[in-house]
C-alpha cells in the first residue's frame, strides 16, 4: 500500500465524528451512503483512482475504530486471571488499503490468549452490526498461536497475513504476528514461490490460459489484477517489502517498467471501480450487458458499440503488458529465490543466442534494435532447438523495446520473409513459434493487418474470444490434429490432416481467415485479397496461392452447408461439390472448418456438428470419386433404400409379403429421405402397432450425434407446433426435423434433439419425453404453453431479422431461411404460422449460433407445390408479426 498517499488523505466526513447518542444503524447507513455517493461523484470527476481506493479503505478504518471504541474494546483487557492483548487487523486487499465499492472487508481479530465470554459477545455484536450495515465482511477471531498454525496449513491465510495492517488495538501483538509470519519457518520463500506459481497456472487454466476472453474477469483472468498481486506477494515473502514501492532496492524492473505496471494497475482499478458502481452485487466479470455502461462511465465516446470497442482494446493492451511483466519478474524472482544450479549455467547456441535453464537469451542486448530481422531468427532458432521451452526475461525485455521502436513491418525486409517462410514450414511452427510470436506482439509487427484485429471484440454469444485470440486457437486446434487427444476427438479430420501435402498452406490460411473483420465489406472477400498480396510478397507459387486465397474466401462454406442445408438432398451435395472443385480443396477445407468451429467457443463442438461435417465430407468425397455428374436421382436412391431395408428385415424373420403390403401406403420420398437403418427401425415398431394411435419412439443409439425422436401420428394442423412446443417445455433443443406423410395422411416425422449443453438426452429421460409427446399428440385442441426462460443475455443483443427465399433446383419446394435473434419457443410459433397459412413443412434445419438462429425450412403449399409470390409475402409478414409479438411479450 502506498502509505505516503494513505497517511495524507483527508476524508470529507468521518465516522469518528459520530458521538454515542447518534451512533445508530440508520445514521451509519446514511453516512455510508453519503460516502458512496461522494465516491461516485469524485470518480465521474476523474479524481485519481489511487485516492478513491485508499480513501474508502481509510473510511472503513475509521468506522471500525469508532465501533471498537463504542463496544469498549481497548488494546489490552485485564481480568482476574489473565491479561488479554487484542488487535483489530486488516488483511487481504483491505490490508493493502485497496477497497472498491463492493470489495470484501477482511478483518482479523487477534489475541494472545483465548477471549473471555464477555469479549466474545462484544466482538459478535460488532460483526453483526457490520453485517446489518450491508458490508461484505470476512472475519476471523484467532489467538496468535492458532493464527500461525492456520497460516502454516493454508497458503491463502498466509498470503492474507502478509498484507496485514493494524487498524486499532495492541501494536506489540501485531508486530509479533508480522515477525512470526516473515520467519522462514512458516512457508519458506522457495515453497511459497512454487505454491504461488502453481496457483497462477491453475487460475489461468480456468480462463483457458488467455487474456482475450470477450467477457474477462478483471481480477482473475490472465493479465488481471491477481497477476500483479502474485508478484507483490512473492516479493513480500522473499524481500519483506513491496517491490513496486522500493524498486531502487530490488532493481528487477526499470523505472519505466515500474511506472508501466503501476499505470496498468490504475487502469484496471478504474474499470473495476466503474463495474462496482454499475452492478449491485460483488462481481469482477466484464459481462456483455455491463460493458457499455462501464465504457460510458469511464468516458469512452461513440455510437453503438464503439465505446465498448475502445475500452476493450485498451483493456487487452493493458493485460497483455501485465502478462509480459509478470512473466519477466517471476523469472527473475525464480533466479533469486531458487538460484541456478551449476548445470543450468548459460551456454552458447551460436554467435547471437544462448540458453539459460532451457530459455533462449540474446547475447547482445542491442541485437534486435541493430537488426530487426534477428527477431525472426530468434523464433527460428527456438524451432531448431528442442530443449528450448521459452524466452528468457532479458530477451522478453529486448523484444518489447524493439517492438515499440519498429517503424513499418518486419515483412518489408526480404531476409525476414525468408526466415518467416522457413518458420511456417516447420512441423512445430504453431506451438513453438506462432504462439510465442503472438504472445510477445511479433505477429502484429510482421503480418499486414494483424495489429487491427488485436483485442478486437466480437459482439455476440457465439464467439468466446477476440479475433486475434480466436485465430491463434484455430491454429492450436490444427496442431492438435497430430496429437493422440486430437485424433481421438477428431478421427476423420485428423486422418485427413495427416494426408495434406503442405499443411503450412493451412497455417497461412488460418492466419488470414478473419484478418479483415471489422472492415466495411465481406471479411472473407477482403481477407482473400489481403492473403493474395501476402502470398505474392512471400513468393508462394501460383498453385498454392490459389488454394490459400480460395480457402480464405470460402472458409465459411462448409460450416454453413453442413449446418443449414439439407444433406439428404443430392442437389445440395452437387452444388457444394461444384463450389469446392476437387478433393484436395475439400480436404483442406474440412480441416480448416473443424478447427474454426472448435476455436470459436469451448462448448460449441459436439457430436452433432461432428456428424454433420463428416457426412458432408464423405458424401462430397464419394461424389468426386464417382464423378460430379454421376449423382443418383431421388427415385433410384429410394429403390436402393427400400430393397436394402427389405433384405435386412427378411434376415430378421419378417415376412416379405407383409412388409410390401405395409409399404403400399408409403410414398417414394419417404424411402429416399430416410436411411435403410431408419426404415428398418420404423417397420419394427409400426408393423404390429395399432396404426390409428400415435406412436413415439426414441432411439437408444445416437443418430448423427443427436437423439432421434420418431413420431407416427395422424397428420393434422399444428402437428409441428405441438411437437416443438412439447420439446421446448422439456428444455430440449431441436436441431433437425424431417417431415413426411404417407398416402393415408399419417405423419412419419423425425426430430433430432440435444440438451441445452449440446449433449445427447440421457436414457433415464426417454420414457418421460415419450409419454409427454404421446399425450400431446392425442389432444385434439392445440394450445401453446407459455414458456419463460432467462433472457438476460439475449436482451442486450440486436439481431436484424432476415427472411430469405432461396433458389433451388427443385421447383416443387420452397426453401425459407430465417435469421433472427434466438427466442425461447419460436419454433412453436412458426409451426402455428405454417398451419394457419395451410403450408406443409417437409424438413427443417435448426441452427443456433450464440444469440441468433439461422434456420432453414422446406415448405410446400396444400397442393404439394412451391409457394407463389403472394404466399411468400404472406409468410414473411406473418413471421415478422409473430417476432414483434414475442418481443412485446418479453
Amino acid at each position: 500500500m502506498k502509505t505516503e498517499i494513505y497517511s495524507t488523505l483527508n476524508l470529507p466526513f468521518s465516522p469518528l465524528d459520530i458521538d454515542n447518542e447518534q451512533l445508530s444503524i440508520n445514521n451509519l447507513k446514511s453516512l455510508l451512503d453519503k460516502f458512496y455517493q461522494w465516491s461516485v461523484t469524485e470518480f465521474e470527476a476523474k479524481t485519481d483512482i489511487d485516492t478513491l481506493i485508499y480513501m474508502r479503505s481509510k473510511f472503513i478504518d475509521q468506522l471500525l475504530i469508532r465501533l471498537w471504541q463504542y463496544f469498549q474494546l481497548p488494546e489490552q483487557i485485564s481480568s482476574l486471571f489473565q491479561i488479554n492483548r487484542i488487535s483489530l487487523i486488516a488483511v487481504g486487499g483491505y490490508g493493502r488499503g485497496e477497497l472498491h465499492p463492493l470489495s470484501d472487508v477482511d478483518i482479523l481479530i487477534l489475541s494472545d490468549k483465548p477471549l473471555t465470554k464477555s469479549i466474545e459477545d462484544k466482538i459478535g455484536q460488532l460483526v453483526r452490526l457490520l453485517w446489518d450495515l450491508h458490508l461484505d465482511v470476512g472475519h476471523s477471531v484467532r489467538t496468535l498461536k492458532v493464527c500461525l498454525q492456520e497460516a502454516k496449513n493454508d497458503i491463502t491465510i498466509m498470503t492474507n497475513l502478509l498484507e496485514a495492517r493494524l487498524i486499532v488495538g495492541n501494536n506489540k501483538l501485531f508486530n509479533e504476528l508480522l515477525h512470526q509470519i516473515l520467519n522462514n519457518t512458516i512457508w519458506p520463500s522457495r515453497e511459497f514461490y512454487q505454491a504461488k506459481i502453481n496457483e497462477q497456472l491453475q487460475r489461468h487454466r480456468q480462463y483457458h490460459s488467455t487474456s482475450y476472453n470477450l467477457e474477462p474477469d478483471i481480477k482473475n483472468s490472465p493479465g488481471g489484477l491477481r497477476d500483479i498481486q502474485i508478484i507483490q506477494w512473492i516479493a513480500l515473502r522473499h524481500f519483506g517489502s513491496n517491490f513496486l514501492q522500493e524498486q531502487n532496492h530490488f532493481n528487477y524492473l526499470t523505472p519505466e517498467e515500474i511506472e508501466e505496471i503501476n499505470n496498468c494497475q490504475r487502469f484496471l482499478w478504474r474499470i473495476r471501480f466503474a463495474l462496482h458502481i454499475v452492478i449491485n452485487r460483488y462481481d469482477n466479470r466484464l459481462l456483455f450487458d455491463r460493458q457499455l455502461s462501464i465504457a460510458r462511465l469511464l468516458g469512452y465516446q461513440g455510437e453503438g458499440n464503439q465505446p465498448v470497442e475502445k475500452m476493450m482494446r485498451d483493456y487487452y493492451r493493458v493485460v497483455h503488458n501485465i502478462t509480459e511483466l509478470n512473466q519477466m519478474l517471476l523469472q527473475l524472482f525464480e533466479e533469486s529465490i531458487l538460484t541456478l544450479k551449476p548445470e543450468n549455467r548459460p551456454y552458447d547456441i551460436d554467435q547471437y543466442f544462448q540458453i539459460r535453464d532451457k530459455l533462449i537469451d540474446v547475447k547482445d542486448n542491442n541485437l534486435f534494435i541493430d537488426n530487426p530481422v534477428m527477431i525472426l531468427k530468434l523464433f527460428h532458432t527456438m524451432l531448431l532447438n528442442r530443449q528450448i521451452i521459452g524466452i528468457y526475461s532479458n530477451t522478453i525485455r529486448q523484444l518489447r523495446s524493439a517492438r515499440r521502436k519498429m517503424n513499418g513491418l518486419l515483412c518489408e525486409y526480404p531476409q525476414a520473409r525468408q526466415q518467416f517462410m522457413q518458420i511456417i514450414k516447420h512441423p512445430d511452427v504453431i506451438k513453438k513459434a506462432l504462439l510465442p510470436m503472438h504472445r510477445y506482439g511479433i505477429l502484429a509487427i510482421y503480418i499486414p493487418g494483424w495489429k487491427r484485429i488485436v483485442g478486437m471484440m466480437q459482439f455476440d454469444l457465439f464467439h468466446q474470444y477476440t479475433v486475434d485470440e480466436h485465430t491463434i486457437r484455430l491454429l492450436l486446434e490444427l496442431a492438435d490434429f497430430t496429437t493422440p487427444d486430437g485424433q481421438k476427438k477428431h478421427p476423420n479430420s485428423s486422418q485427413v490432416y495427416a494426408k495434406l501435402a503442405k499443411p503450412e498452406l493451412l497455417v497461412i490460411t488460418a492466419l488470414f481467415h478473419d484478418i479483415a473483420k471489422g472492415r466495411s465489406g465481406d471479411h472473407s472477400e477482403l481477407g482473400a485479397d489481403l492473403v493474395e498480396q501476402f502470398c505474392q510478397l512471400h513468393n508462394v507459387n501460383e498453385k498454392d496461392s490459389k488454394l490459400i486465397v480460395w480457402l480464405v474466401r470460402y472458409h465459411l462454406l462448409m460450416s454453413i452447408t453442413a449446418q443449414s442445408r439439407d444433406l439428404q438432398d443430392p442437389a445440395v451435395i452437387r452444388e457444394f461439390a461444384q463450389q469446392v472443385k476437387n478433393k484436395t480443396y475439400l480436404q483442406y477445407l474440412l480441416c480448416l472448418t473443424v478447427a474454426d468451429v472448435c476455436a470459436t467457443n469451448e462448448t460449441l463442438w459436439n457430436s452433432w456438428k461432428q456428424s454433420l461435417m463428416r457426412e458432408l465430407y464423405c458424401q462430397t468425397d464419394r461424389l468426386f470419386n464417382l464423378g460430379i455428374h454421376q449423382i443418383p436421382e431421388h427415385r433410384s436412391i429410394a429403390r436402393e433404400h427400400k430393397q436394402s431395408a427389405l433384405t435386412l428385415l427378411k434376415l430378421d424373420g419378417y415376412d416379405e409379403t407383409t412388409i410390401k403390403v405395409f409399404w403400399q401406403n408409403y410414398q417414394f420420398d419417404y424411402f429416399w429421405r430416410y436411411t435403410t437403418e431408419q426404415i428398418v427401425w420404423h417397420v419394427k415398431h409400426l408393423l404390429y402397432h395399432n396404426l390409428t394411435e400415435p406412436l413415439v419412439v426414441i432411439n437408444e443409439k445416437p443418430f448423427h450425434g443427436g437423439t432421434e425422436v420418431f413420431i407416427y401420428s395422424p397428420d393434422r394442423p399444428y402437428l409441428f407446433a405441438t411437437v416443438s412446443n412439447e420439446l421446448n417445455k422439456r428444455n430440449l433443443n431441436i436441431h433437425d426435423a424431417l417431415i413426411t406423410t404417407n398416402k393415408k395422411e399419417y405423419a412419419l416425422d423425425t426430430f433430432i434433439v440435444l440438451d441445452p449443453n449440446g449433449q445427447l438426452i440421457s436414457h433415464d429421460r426417454h420414457e418421460e419425453i415419450k409419454t409427454s409427446l404421446e399425450k400431446a399428440l392425442r389432444q385434439t385442441d392445440y394450445k401453446r404453453a407459455k414458456i419463460k426462460r432467462p433472457l438476460s443475455k439475449l436482451r442486450h443483443f440486436t439481431v436484424p431479422t432476415e427472411i430469405n427465399f432461396l433458389s433451388s433446383l427443385n421447383d416443387r419446394k420452397t426453401y425459407v431461411e430465417l435469421i433472427t435473434k434466438d427466442r425461447p419457443g419460436l419454433l412453436a410459433y412458426l409451426g402455428e404460422i405454417f398451419s394457419n397459412l395451410d403450408l406443409s413443412l417437409r424438413s427443417a434445419k435448426i441452427v443456433t449460433i450464440g444469440e441468433h438462429i439461422e434456420d432453414l425450412f422446406v415448405l410446400t403449399n396444400k397442393n404439394n407445390q412451391a409457394l407463389n409470390e403472394q404466399s411468400c409475402q404472406l409468410l414473411r409478414q406473418a413471421i415478422l408479426d409473430v417476432i414483434d409479438e414475442m418481443d412485446n411479450e418479453s
